[in-house]
């Protein structure tokens, strides 16, 4: 049986999905194409049709992570034109961002996307997927950041993620010691007002 395009399409979507959970569940080591054929529910043998080596299919979930993103990037960058905000407005708003991408629906993105980020230190070709995307983010926030008064967009953008990113990981790891949403909005005011 000849699958059509679109169901090659399905598949390599269904697998990407896949590697994601097992990254989810297992970290960077576990990702192995028999461990995603067994949490896609394939028969043995699949995933390498799709994605024959490790990096190929640690580029497709770098790729499906970011699609999977969209709508929460979507959203943030709808927040451009109601602009201008004070820090603290927009401080709030990037709280908003953070608390939507960790819901329980969503963390996983986090997760998987942290652990990408431990792999590409290993894997220059990798590394190159994932700078493409870090780039797309950092000009996002660059259109964002004006809306802000921020008057460097160019230097602060780069800064602004590395900060989201830092409170991300720490609200994914440390449980016990969650920031209250109070503390996290004085760390992004605190940006905004020297941005």
């Amino acid at each position: 049986m000849t699958l059509s395009s679109t169901q090659k399409t399905d598949r390599r979507a269904l697998v990407a999905d896949a590697a994601i959970a097992v990254l989810v569940a297992e970290g960077g080591r576990g990702l192995t194409h028999r461990a995603v054929d067994r949490e896609a529910g394939l028969p043995q043998g699949s995933t390498s049709n799709y994605f024959p080596t490790r990096e190929a299919l640690l580029t497709a979930a770098l790729h499906r992570v970011v699609e999977r993103e969209r709508p929460s990037v979507e959203a943030m960058e709808a927040l451009v034109p109601g602009g201008p905000y004070d820090a603290r407005r927009a401080a709030e708003l990037m709280a908003d961002f953070m608390e939507e991408t960790l819901h329980p629906d969503r963390a996983g993105l986090n997760v998987a996307r942290f652990e990408l980020e431990l792999e590409a230190r290993r894997r220059p070709h990798f590394q190159e997927a994932l700078n493409e995307v870090r780039r797309s983010y950092v000009a996002i926030v660059e259109r964002l950041l004006p809306a802000a008064g921020c008057t460097d967009p160019h230097a602060h953008a780069p800064q602004l993620l590395v900060l989201l990113q830092g409170l991300t990981l720490n609200q994914l790891v440390e449980p016990a010691s969650t920031l209250s949403r109070d503390a996290v909005i004085e760390q992004f005011e605190r940006f905004f007002a020297t941005c």
